[in-house]
């Protein structure tokens, strides 16, 4: 597709720096005028060319992508990641953002950016407590989360959908037809935020009992049968439920069960010296904390330690388990240290504005959620090395939908709330009615979402049968069943 030189320029400007909103002082343009520079944006990409996928010749090897990766990463933890995704084609599709941040840059691409996941897949939706203690749903994973296009977001969501239904045995119109929900509610969500004063955008969550109470009317009774099983085993995964899950009472004090690979104490004769790396990262961390939450953290002392293997795509990551305790046996709180790095999506949408990893990700998860973690916050971990870490609770009530065991009808209500929720994080940093007037009122770009996801879901069953090639040849390790 040919651009003006003008308007390549003002693209190339958009990826080499981060998108900054108007200033104080700026006069704010008519949401009907925004609209309107939305639609003209359909001069540059139209709609139907939001659904384009082939992969071009150029394209990397996405074996030697994740190998690539897994260069700085823990060595003895590679293979877990490999044994984790090499279970099924969503389970790779779920560890390879990095694979699909090329491709999505190698689309046709908007100006339109917004405050990106980065890795927006469907397990990366799902329950957990509000600083007020009310269960909200929302993104919770932002290790990618980059200033970038809103389509790229949207992609990646739609084409999760559609990898799930192919592994949950659905058929192609079903396939199809949970995709399609997806983006348009999204489409819908981004409309309703547009005719909406920004300081409502700003504090709209979305409140499971609400959500909940909205399925009961309208959803079969499996459907809320298996909403009511993973909300009451949300409830229960709170520091306090996790404290008899991993730690035991050991000569006085709480100390974690060591589960080898996946939860493991630093060997005794290095214990000294984490030790020490330990609490002067907690004081580290305390300084990113406001007040308020540095007085809470006070309150609790170190009591134990230990590396935890976490997620699919994390794996190889430096990511530990710290518990804490007050002054009481009832008193924990646990606390998930996870090492972070430059995001997937930074050599195509451009550098940060933030030099920590860390912050990156804090800062980029307190935009994009209605209600963050209180104890959010970041850490450079000292040693030779040296990583970024970011620090958050290990459970505060998080929960996650049971995507495997999903039927049609279920996949594509749940692809429903997703989508909207994607729109409701977008319209808080992104320009909501440029967004809507790009999209329409039709389901032309419904469609084109539809159609890349299902040719992107194609791409990932090639991908994975050269990633279990790979395994089958010796060329990767894999650990199986960790």
């Amino acid at each position: 597709m040919a651009k003006s030189k003008s308007t390549s320029k003002k693209r190339e400007k958009a990826k080499k720096g981060v998108r900054r909103g108007r200033g104080v002082l700026d006069l704010p343009k008519a949401a009907e005028e925004r609209s309107a520079e939305g639609r003209a944006e359909r001069e540059l990409v139209p709609l139907e060319a939001l659904g384009e996928w082939s992969g071009p010749e150029e394209r990397p090897d996405p074996v030697g992508t994740l190998e690539e990766q897994n260069t700085t990463r823990v060595p003895e933890l590679v293979p877990i990641r490999h044994g984790r995704m090499i279970v099924s084609p969503f389970t790779f599709y779920r560890g390879g953002a990095g694979i699909m941040a090329w491709d999505l840059a190698h689309t046709p691409t908007t100006g339109l950016r917004v405050q990106c996941c980065g890795d927006a897949h469907l397990s990366n939706f799902g329950v957990f407590a509000a600083p007020d203690r009310r269960l909200v749903f929302d993104l919770n994973d932002f290790d990618e989360t980059l200033p970038a296009p809103f389509e790229w977001d949207l992609k990646r969501l739609v084409a999760s959908l559609v990898v799930a239904a192919r592994d949950n045995g659905h058929r192609p119109r079903e396939q199809r037809a949970a995709a399609r929900a997806a983006a348009a509610e999204y489409r819908k969500v981004m409309a309703i935020g547009a005719a909406m004063r920004f300081m409502d955008v700003w504090y709209t969550r979305v409140d499971v009992d609400e959500l909940f109470s909205e399925l009961g009317a309208t959803e079969d009774k499996a459907t809320r049968k298996a909403a009511e099983k993973n909300l009451a085993k949300a409830r229960r995964r709170t520091s306090l439920g996790s404290l008899a899950k991993f730690a035991e009472p050991v000569d006085g004090a709480f100390r974690i069960k060591d589960v080898p690979p996946v939860i493991v104490h630093p060997p005794e004769e290095s214990r000294e010296q984490f030790d020490a790396i330990v609490r002067q990262g907690l004081i580290d961390y305390a300084a990113s904390l406001t007040p308020d939450r540095r007085l809470v953290l006070d309150h609790y002392h170190i009591e134990d330690y230990a590396r935890k293997v976490v997620g699919v795509g994390s794996v190889g990551t430096e990511a530990f388990m710290l518990l804490l305790m007050g002054d009481r046996d009832d008193d924990p709180l646990f606390l998930q240290i996870k090492e972070a790095s430059a995001s997937v999506l930074e050599p195509f949408a451009g550098a940060s504005e933030y030099e920590h990893p860390g912050e990156r990700v804090v800062q980029g998860q307190r935009l994009m959620q209605a209600a963050s973690d209180a104890f959010l916050g970041w850490v450079t971990g000292t040693g030779k090395q040296h990583r970024a870490l970011y620090v958050r609770q290990l459970r505060d009530m998080k929960g996650s939908a049971a995507i495997e065991t999903m039927p049609p009808q279920r996949l594509a209500l749940y692809g429903k709330i997703c989508g909207g929720t994607l729109a409701r994080a977008h319209a808080r940093t992104g320009d909501a009615a440029k967004i809507s007037g790009y999209l329409g009122d039709d389901d032309s770009a419904d469609r084109a979402f539809e159609q890349f996801a299902v040719a992107y879901a194609d791409q990932n069953e090639i991908d994975y049968a050269a990633f279990t090639k790979a395994a089958d040849e010796g060329r990767i390790a894999v650990e199986r069943g960790v």
